[in-house]
Parts: C-alpha cells; structure tokens; sequence
C-alpha cells in the first residue's frame, strides 16, 4: 500500500492531476515551468561527463510515468522525475535508422543507412559520429550493447570513434547476423551471450542486460577522472523474449483487466492472448532494465560524478507488439506517432531543469548539434547536420522556432510515399502506401489538436497537405541522391579485421524475406584488400550431407567442394584474388535443392 502511495505521488508530480489509468487524455504537452535555472552545479573548468541510455522496442507507454498501470520502473520514473522530459521528440520507426541519425546528426539515408538487414544497416565510414567528435576532444568513449550499424571493418564502433566497445552482432542477439554460437540457441541466447569486445570475439556469463550494465559500471570507474562518454544502448526488450525467471515471474499472473486494459477505443483493448504473453515478457524485461539503470545512476552518484554528468535516457523506436502506448497509432516500423514518438529524458550537468516538460517539435537528428552545444565543443566545419542544437530551447531560454522535420522507413532501397512523414510545427502529413497522385491518400494531421491521428484534415484542408507535400517531396529528393546512398563494401583482407564474417545481417537480395530458413540466398558486396591467396567457409547450421556441393562465386571466380558428412561447414582454400570489388555468393547444392549458408568466413592465407 505505502509504495501504490508512492508511485501515485510521483506520478502526479510528473504528470499533474491527471490519470490515463482512468481512461482521461494523456498530458502529451504537457505544461512549461517558468523559466527558471537549475540549481545543480558543475565544478568549475571540467566538461560535462555523457551517459546515453536507449533501450530497444520499448514503446512510449511501457512505463509507469507514462501512466502504464502494470509495469514496474521505479527508477527511471525517479530520473523522469528530476529530469526535462521532451514530450514531441521523435526516432526513426525502426532501429539501425534511429541509431545513425543518433549518432550523426544527420537523416540516415544520408548516412548510407536505409534498412534493418539486407545490406542497409552498414553506416558509411566517411560519417563522423559523436564519438569521433568527443574523443578528439579529450573525452573517453565506449558503447555496450547494440551497435547495429555494421559488424565488419570499417565499420564497426572501432573504427567509428568508440575507444571501448563491448557489444553483440547484427541487429540482435540470436539473430542470423548475431554469432553463430548465440543464433544457434533459439531459447537462450539472451544468456552467457557471445559477443564482441574490442572486435574480439568473447564470451561473458550472465543475462545480457546484466552483463551489458556490468561492463557500463567498470567503465565509469575506469574513466571517472577524465570526460568520458558512455553510450549504452539496450538490446531488451526487443525480441526473442528471453528474461531471467526472477522478472518472468513478477507478471506471470498479470490479468490485464484494469479499466485502462478495457479502455473503448483503444487499441490494446483488443489484445490477444498471445499479445498479453508477449507483454508479460516485456515488462519482465522492462523491469530488469529499470533496476539496471539504477545500478548505473547509483555507481554514477557513488564515485561523485552525478552532478557533472548529462544522462539521456530514451528508446529507440515504438513498440513492436500491441499493448498500451498511452493512445498513439501504429507500432514499430510504422511512420505513425506509435512508431517514432518515444520518451526522452535529460538531466544533469546543472544545464537542466528538473520536472519540467517540453513540448517543442525535436528529434535524432538535434541530439549531436545540443550535445555539443551543452559541452562547448564545436561543430567541425566540415559537417552538415540535418538537425539544430536546442539547447536553449530545452532550458526554455529560447522559444521553439518554425520547425520541419522528415522521417521515413521502408525495407529496400528509400521510397517517396510508402512509409512517410513530413513535419511542419504542429501540423503533419502522413504517406502510408499513399499514391503521389492522390492527395486523399495521405494524412494530415493537427498534433496538438489531435496527437493520437484520427482526424484526417487532407479534404478540409488540402492547401495545406499540398503544401507539406511539396516539402516531403524536396527531402526524398534531397537524401536519395546522397552520396553514401550505395552499396557498402565490407574491407576483406585488411590488418585491421584478420577473419571477416559474412552474415546474413548484411546478405543482400530479393530473398531476404526468408533470412531465418535454408533458403535465403543473395550475395555480399566486398573489397579485397590485397592480391593473394583467400581461404573461405560456407557455414551451417547443422552439419551438410555427405556428397552436398558448396560453391562460392566472387565476381566471374567460382569455385566448388563436396561435403564429407562430418561438419555444419565447407571450407575452399587457396583461392588466388586481385585487390578490388567482388560480389560474393554462396549457396550449396543437394537433395533438397539449392540452401543458402548462414555466415561465410573468409581468411587471407598468410
């Protein structure tokens, strides 16, 4: 009874007197505090330390501050408490998009980022990140977690200014572009994880969240006398739903049947039972990385660097299953409000105002040029960011100006109107399969009128649709002539990376709708580093029948074996390659008809 009370009173002072748990509207702008300075200080002549905290497929109303009814985040509601709150800010609908425009400043088209797989998740290594830019700048940097922006040089977190980097492969653990030793264990793979640290290949004990947060903490302590920037970036609770039975068993029994959960009108209303079975998983996991995070705010408190040290904490994208959002339409992956609207907190560093909302129009793309701007670094002059530092806007010395914003997300290659929105202030259109020569295919919507999307104003007002079309159309055009908008080629060969893997994370092709069966094949875009001899194995899940024939093409070179019977693997040695560009392919020929590997390993013969 004494924690309800508890949570109840903090809620209320996050959220006013009000309750989306009683089916009232959510507080989405909430209400701007008078302008006014934090009283926290930062010791004179130091930068601010950084703490960056995103977790995976965690939607907006998978917390308690958010008004979720079931699950437990004390923590992060605590640091919600104390912290600016941006209320309209907005990722990408999907992950490796999100985390390059993160990172860059940029829209990630620009950036050569377009997919989740299928070869549109490396991000260009001519882009700079935030590391690069801090860590010419005397500051420390690392990431555990998630990296998803490419597992091969040059692309790794290496190579793109991260001095430390504990993180798993692809774009999830247990995926095909993962290990094989994690993608190999369906069940448990979220446990004694392999995983990459400092592009070497480990294996730590443990659930990942946990292992992921352990790593986080021996970094503060490493690094706590110099500036440093600590990105970590959650894997959970995207999919498998895989959890410790400590946090399983904290919802098992969870009914669902508050007046929230029967809310009319809403879609997690309508629930599966498979929906409310994923949900149980995802606050289990939600929970753990709550107590997570508050192991990392407890050791940043414990070695004194609480009051010097930004922490941001948000989520990459919607949720992918259905359960409570607090009202937004559309999940994971779509350009709706339910997709790209998340939770953004910021604090720290005496630059922020605590329990205070923000409700100005701000995004990926403004969390470098702000960043910057709070540590007194500035833009290198050779990069153009899509975004602007809103530093002031944030403290509320400065008022939100005009402002246009353009997310998108399609699997392939960008598209104009098939998954698109252009943002104007307050206003916003909405191509979802829209037809460019219909306007009454698309929508437009008032947000601060109507921030759930369910009143279409395209035929009461189609001036303005018009209007924002045009502006959608200049952006599309704009980012898909960018010059990092091709193929990328993964560097074989090199010093820097002895054994290269090819994944299916980075297998491209028109097949990729099947990357988890046999019968995925496509090819990979490489370059040879240097002229010699290259050794090559197409891998398996299972071991290959005897008398199957594996074959490797690299541009006009192919070359065959036949499996023994006796391993999940084929090796062909000694293939003599020129420096330069090759299209790989590998696919193996048997009984069953043509299969495709999971992973090809290439090693230059030394």
């Amino acid at each position: 009874m004494k924690q309800s009370i508890m949570l109840l009173l903090l809620l209320t002072a996050i959220h006013g007197p009000w309750s989306m748990a009683h089916g009232q509207k959510p507080n989405i702008g909430g209400q701007r505090s008078a302008v006014g300075g934090p009283t926290a200080t930062k010791p004179q002549n130091a930068k601010p330390n950084i703490v960056l905290i995103m977790t995976d497929d965690q939607g907006y109303g998978d917390f308690g501050f958010t008004g979720n009814p079931h699950v437990k985040t004390p923590h992060i509601d605590q640091l919600a408490a104390r912290s600016t709150r941006l209320t309209n800010y907005h990722n990408s609908p999907v992950c490796a998009p999100t985390r390059a425009s993160l990172l860059t400043g940029r829209y990630h088209q620009r950036t050569g980022v377009h997919d989740t797989y299928n070869g549109g998740a490396i991000m260009a290594s001519e882009e700079v990140t935030l590391a690069e830019i801090l860590s010419k700048n005397g500051y420390q940097t690392g990431i555990v977690g998630k990296w998803h922006l490419g597992d091969n040089y040059p692309f790794r977190p290496s190579d793109q200014g991260f001095q430390y980097s504990l993180v798993h492969g692809g774009g999830g653990v247990g995926q095909p572009g993962d290990f094989y030793e994690n993608f190999i264990r369906t069940d448990s793979s979220y446990f004694n994880t392999t995983l990459y640290e400092n592009d070497r290949k480990v294996q730590r004990q443990g659930y990942c969240s946990d292992v992921f947060t352990d790593q986080a903490l021996t970094f503060l302590k490493q690094k706590r006398a110099s500036p440093f920037f600590l990105y970590v970036s959650y894997n959970a609770p995207h999919t498998p739903l895989q959890l410790p039975k400590k946090y399983e068993d904290m919802y098992k029994d969870l009914a669902f049947d508050t007046e929230t959960d029967r809310q009319e009108g809403k879609a997690w209303a309508k629930m599966t039972d498979k929906d409310k079975a994923d949900a149980r998983k995802v606050y289990g996991m939600a929970t753990n990385i709550d107590d997570n995070v508050g192991r990392i705010l407890a050791e940043l408190k414990s070695q004194g660097l609480e009051e010097n040290t930004i922490v941001i904490f948000l989520t990459d994208n919607g949720n992918q299953q259905l359960r409570f959002n607090t009202g937004f339409r559309g999940l994971k992956g779509s350009a709706w409000e339910g997709g790209t609207r998340v939770p953004f907190l910021i604090s720290g560093a005496g630059l922020f105002e605590p329990n205070k909302e923000v409700n100005a129009l701000l995004a990926h793309i403004d969390v470098v040029p702000t960043l910057l701007q709070a540590v007194k670094i500035p833009l290198p002059a050779n990069i153009k960011t899509d975004g602007r530092a809103a530093l002031k806007t944030i403290q509320g010395k400065l008022a939100p100006a005009p402002r246009k914003f353009y997310n998108s997300w399609n699997r392939g290659w960008p598209e104009p109107y098939r998954n698109a929105a252009f943002y104007q202030d307050n206003y916003k259109l909405v191509a979802s399969n829209a037809d460019g020569d219909d306007l009454n295919t698309f929508g437009l919507f008032d947000l601060d009128k109507d921030p759930f999307e369910q009143n279409n104003l395209v035929q009461s007002q189609p001036a303005l649709a018009k209007q924002l079309k045009k502006g959608l159309d200049s952006v599309f055009n704009d980012i898909s002539n960018s010059p990092n908008l091709t193929p990328r080629r993964i560097i074989v060969g090199s010093e820097h990376e002895p054994v290269s893997i090819l994944t299916r994370q980075d297998l491209n092709g028109t097949n990729m709708g099947a990357w988890l069966a046999d019968k995925a094949t496509g090819y990979w875009n490489i370059t040879i580093a240097q002229d010699g001899y290259y050794n090559l194995r197409s891998i398996h899940t299972g071991t290959i029948a005897k008398g199957t024939r594996s074959l490797i093409r690299l541009g006009h070179i192919q070359r065959s074996a036949l499996a023994k019977g006796e391993d999940n693997a084929v090796a062909i040695n000694r293939i003599w390659l020129k420096k330069g560009d090759y299209v790989v392919e590998s696919w193996f020929e048997g009984q069953g008809g043509v299969t495709g590997p999971y992973y090809v390993e290439l090693t230059a013969d030394r």
